[in-house]
């Protein structure tokens, strides 16, 4: 994935922390890169978009589920 993807995605993860009303955690790097590269393995690599984004964190939470 290309940087402008990646701060791309960054951005969609920003707004996803905000809409749920939490602080950027400080885990957010190893976030970001569970996020891209679920996306470089299933979302269209021409067509994707916030909702592969969203996916992907979804997909994030689950594995980290305790």
């Amino acid at each position: 994935m290309n940087e402008s993807k990646r701060r791309d995605v960054e951005d969609m993860i920003l707004e996803i922390y905000t809409a749920i009303g939490c602080d950027r955690p400080d885990n957010h790097n190893d976030i970001l890169d569970f996020i891209v590269e679920d996306i470089d393995e299933t979302a269209d690599p021409e067509d994707w978009h916030s909702g592969d984004v969203a996916i992907a964190f979804r997909r994030w939470m689950e594995s980290n589920a305790k």
